[in-house]
């Protein structure tokens, strides 16, 4: 009987024992970041990386956007080109602990039996308000935007004509029992600081409009006091080139992320998780 006890109180210190290890040591994930720093005198900016390492169970991943179509066709093709890289890399994020967040904005009606959406309604007060992005962070002052969108970005032939035909996220991505779905920022901020989340990654479209200037997207975010990064190779931007600085559509993707860099965040890349290299459009002519 003496043997029988001692056995039991074994089998139970093994088992509770990767539970204590877990708390005390929770996963960690390199990331390497990636800034424009401004030089002393002068107008130009050096290219900076460093590398951190993030709680994984600290981070959360924002998927701005990512609607199952456009109003402008090519930006749809480039959606859906996007999505199954974007898919494996959220995989692999949520075995790594990371929080996902579905953002498809203006989409809530679609998902409002989905318990991811229930969840995240739990963080809504009644006193809230309709919300919206921030125009600017005080980083951004005197800066210049680095692409003309005043024709609201569509690089087809014809021009594509304006209206809103999103009804839910890109059926390309996976939407997982611990995943969260909201467009607000209100919710998200509640929810994170609960969690004790202090890093957000945004990613998805588009980097000029969405993904800088939504209630959830990186100016807002980091008005609340997160820590924010863009994931630089899952993204696009509405861009025409036919508008200045009347360069391609993918150079002036990497314009506008220069400036994200430069003035809003750092950004990182997909490799990071994936061990892998980074997506590319395959339309896009850049040299890597």
């Amino acid at each position: 009987m003496k043997y029988f006890l001692l056995f039991c109180l074994v089998s139970i210190v093994e088992v509770e024992s990767p539970k204590n290890e877990t708390t005390v040591n929770p996963p960690k994930i390199k990331f390497t970041i990636q800034k424009r720093v401004p030089l002393t005198g002068s107008n130009s900016f050096k290219l900076v990386t460093e590398t951190q390492q993030w709680d994984a169970t600290k981070t959360a991943i924002i998927i701005c956007d990512m609607w199952d179509q456009h109003w402008c066709k090519g930006a749809t093709k480039r959606v859906s080109e996007l999505a199954p890289h974007m898919n494996s890399v959220l995989n692999i994020a949520r075995e790594k602990g990371i929080l996902i967040v579905h953002s498809p904005s203006e989409c809530m009606k679609f998902y409002k039996d989905y318990p991811q959406r229930k969840f995240a309604e739990k963080y809504a007060l009644p006193t809230d308000k309709a919300e919206e992005g921030r125009e600017l962070l005080p980083t951004e002052k005197d800066a210049v935007w680095p692409i003309d969108q005043s024709n609201g970005g569509c690089n087809d032939t014809p021009r594509c004509a304006e209206h809103y035909p999103w009804i839910k996220e890109n059926a390309l991505l996976e939407i997982k029992e611990n995943d969260v779905i909201s467009d607000s920022g209100n919710e998200m901020i509640r929810m994170f600081k609960e969690k004790g989340i202090n890093r957000v990654i945004l990613m998805g479209v588009h980097t000029n409009m969405c993904v800088v200037n939504r209630p959830f997207g990186l100016r807002n975010m980091s008005s609340y006091g997160m820590n924010v990064a863009l994931m630089r190779d899952l993204t696009d931007v509405m861009y025409d080139a036919r508008q200045a600085p009347f360069v391609n559509h993918f150079n002036g993707l990497g314009l506008m992320i220069e400036y994200i860099e430069k003035y809003i965040a750092p950004t990182v890349l997909s490799t990071d998780l994936t061990d892998k290299p980074p997506f590319r459009f395959a339309e896009d002519p850049r040299v890597q």
